[in-house]
Formats: structure tokens, C-alpha cells, sequence
């Protein structure tokens, strides 16, 4: 397919344009790009690392039919850190065998490798990236909390992003400015990605499928961090949020993979649990309906900040040091683990409570234009 640019009569150079991603975090976060380039016509390939599993027919009504170009072999479902380990290496080295031929005679000029944020795919992607000389694109580049700890090993992930990055999409004016000593060229899309999925997703949520559970809080532990090199510490955080949350709602406490073992160890008495409700992991829609009936949401989750940031809904973040700045002094509070912050949070919480965002821009329409013009 040929681009033209209105100034010129000469068509452009052909623009090769991949995504490489493996969580489904990824995918809500560049599926408004992708959904921007299907609207101007414009092909691009998807390339899956196999990090987690990703049921894209979840997205069809966002952004039709999507399904990976090229997969490379999936992770397996063990949570061992040493089998994660082992599935990074071969991920990387696999990834470079497989797409050797895919990649074969581009270059920098003619190519465009988007990654996103901070998983080990995304480095994973820079690493390819590197190998063949592609111009790497990073989106939600700059967010960082700068600790090396937490979140771990998120930060130090995106920092080597960044420095390996030729063009870095920055959420906000912030995130630019963290990057001011980085070489590549800086853009700042004014708004998170997530914003165009979120504003789909509140339009199909099913608002009254979480009804039964009444008036309810979200708890969520998951960050491994916390919940496996910090067990005791997370089973007492959970202990102290549903001793001291109001006793009048319910506690929906999301059993995440990492964890169960956590949640497991909990010592609480039957009158305590008797108002906690345990459940799986739900779909991005059904998590949104869940969050949008919610009175508050406890978690470690930096992207439930940004969703609740949007919603207006209270927001606990059980963390130290965090990455985003959005909902700060609104409706966000950081725990930095300290039990009278958070008690305090749990007695005032409605206080947290803000109107919904509203937005009309698109940060995809301005990455996407930088992508065609440049």
C-alpha cells in the first residue's frame, strides 16, 4: 500500500508497522492505535510473545477482528520465577530466529517497532528491535516511579526501554519532562492510551451484573513484589483493610494467580470473612462493571489507578512509590504503608469520590500522525 502525503505528488516510502505485545494490559493500552490505523487504512502487524494468554475476541466490538500475524511459543501456565526466567531467554532468542526472515532488508527508515510500557515483553521487543536495527517506538514511555524496587522489576524494565527507544510517546507533560535527558525523539500524547478503550468499555459494561453483592469494596493484591517476596506483609495489609473497612460493605477480594497463597493464609475470624466474597480474575468489561458499582478499590495496581482515575471512583494505592501521577490529591491516596493513611482512607473514603474525566482527545490520533508525517 502506498501513503501519500497531501504536499507532495511523489508517493512515500512504504511504511512497515509491527506491534509487539504479550499481556492483555498491553493490548487494551495500543488496541486505540491499532483501531486508528484499521480507520486510515493502514497495515500493520501484531506479533505475540506468548507472555500470558490474550483472548482477543474479547475486543471484537472495539476493534473487530484481531488475531496475532505471528505467535511465538506461549509461557505455560507455572508461576515459578525461574520458569518465567527460562521463558524470557527463550522467548528472546526465539523471537529473533523466527523473525529474521520477517525482518529481512528493513531498517530504521522504513520500519516502526511499538512496544508498550514496562513488562518483559516489551524488553523482550527492544532487545529484537536492537538486533535488527528497527526504529523502536515506545508508548507510555516516561511514567516512572523512580524506585528500583517497586515497581519491581517494572522499573528497571522501562528505564532500559526508554534508553534503547528511538521515538518515546509520553502520557503527559510529566512523563515527557522525565525524559529530557534521554536521546530520541519526545512526544507527549496529552492523555494515556487507555483512555479510548475505557471510553468504549463504559458504553458495553453490564451495569447491573454485580448488583447481588450490594454495597462492596475491591481488594487486590498482585504485585510480585508484594505477594511473593513480601507474603507477610501482604497477608497483614489485607488483614488490616477488612478488619477496618466499614463493616456495612462487602469485601470483593480478587484471587490473582500470584496471590492465592496469600489469601490462603489470612487469619481472620468467621465473622470477618463472613462479608468477604473471593472471586477469579473477570474480563476487562466485566472488571469495569465491577469497579464502576464499587464504593472504593484497595490495590497495588497502577492500572486500576488510571481507570479509577477516570471513573472518579476512591482510590487506595497500597503502594510506596508509584509511577503515575494521575487522580493524585483528587481521588488517589498512597498508602506507603502506613496503617493510619490507610485507616484513615477507610473512614473517609466518599471524600475521594470525583466526577468522571471527561476527554475528547485521542492520544492514538497524534501518535499515529507522528507515525505517517515522519
Amino acid at each position: 500500500m502506498l501513503i501519500h502525503n497531501d504536499k507532495m505528488s511523489k508517493p512515500m516510502q512504504r511504511k512497515r508497522i509491527y506491534f509487539f505485545i504479550g499481556t492483555t494490559a498491553e493490548l487494551i493500552k495500543v488496541a486505540p492505535i491499532m483501531k486508528e490505523l484499521k480507520r486510515r487504512k493502514i497495515t500493520f502487524k501484531l506479533i505475540f510473545s506468548g507472555q500470558r494468554r490474550i483472548n482477543f475476541d474479547e475486543f471484537r466490538d472495539y476493534i473487530s477482528v484481531l488475531k496475532p500475524s505471528i505467535s511465538l511459543s506461549e509461557r505455560g501456565y507455572s508461576h515459578s520465577l525461574i520458569f518465567f526466567a527460562l521463558w524470557a531467554i527463550k522467548a528472546t532468542f526465539d523471537g529473533i530466529f523466527t523473525l529474521r526472515k520477517e525482518f529481512k532488508g528493513l531498517k530504521k527508515s522504513n520500519s516502526y517497532f511499538i512496544i508498550h510500557g514496562d513488562t518483559f515483553t516489551s524488553f523482550i521487543g527492544s532487545v529484537i528491535a536492537t538486533f535488527f536495527n528497527l526504529k523502536l517506538v515506545h508508548v507510555e514511555s516516561g511514567a516512572l516511579s523512580f524506585n528500583l524496587l517497586e515497581p519491581f522489576p517494572e522499573e528497571m524494565i522501562k528505564i532500559a526501554n526508554i534508553h534503547l527507544a528511538d521515538v518515546l510517546f509520553a502520557p503527559n507533560n510529566w512523563a515527557k519532562n522525565n525524559l529530557r535527558n534521554i536521546k530520541g525523539t519526545k512526544i507527549d500524547t496529552k492523555q494515556n492510551t487507555l483512555i479510548e478503550t475505557f471510553r468504549w468499555s463504559m458504553t458495553n459494561i453490564k451495569r447491573a451484573s454485580f448488583k447481588k453483592y450490594k454495597n462492596y469494596y475491591i481488594l487486590l493484591l498482585h504485585r510480585q513484589e508484594h505477594v511473593v517476596f513480601k507474603k507477610t506483609w501482604s497477608r497483614k495489609t489485607l488483614e488490616f483493610i477488612i478488619k477496618n473497612a466499614d463493616p456495612n460493605l462487602n469485601c470483593i477480594l480478587i484471587k490473582h494467580p500470584l496471590s492465592i497463597k496469600v489469601i490462603k493464609s489470612l487469619k481472620l475470624a468467621p465473622y470477618q470473612m463472613r462479608n468477604v466474597k473471593i472471586i477469579s480474575p473477570l474480563s476487562y468489561l466485566d472488571f469495569m462493571s465491577l469497579m464502576h458499582e464499587a464504593q472504593f478499590i484497595a490495590t497495588d495496581s497502577a492500572f486500576n489507578q488510571l481507570e479509577s482515575y477516570l471513573m472518579g471512583l476512591p482510590f487506595l494505592s497500597l503502594r510506596n512509590h508509584i509511577e503515575q501521577i494521575e487522580g493524585l490529591g483528587n481521588n488517589v491516596v498512597i498508602a506507603k504503608n502506613n496503617l493510619f493513611i490507610i485507616k484513615s482512607f477507610l473512614n473517609n473514603y466518599q471524600k475521594y469520590r470525583t466526577k468522571p474525566l471527561t476527554y475528547s482527545s485521542k492520544p492514538s490520533k497524534i501518535i499515529v500522525d507522528y507515525l505517517m508525517n515522519h
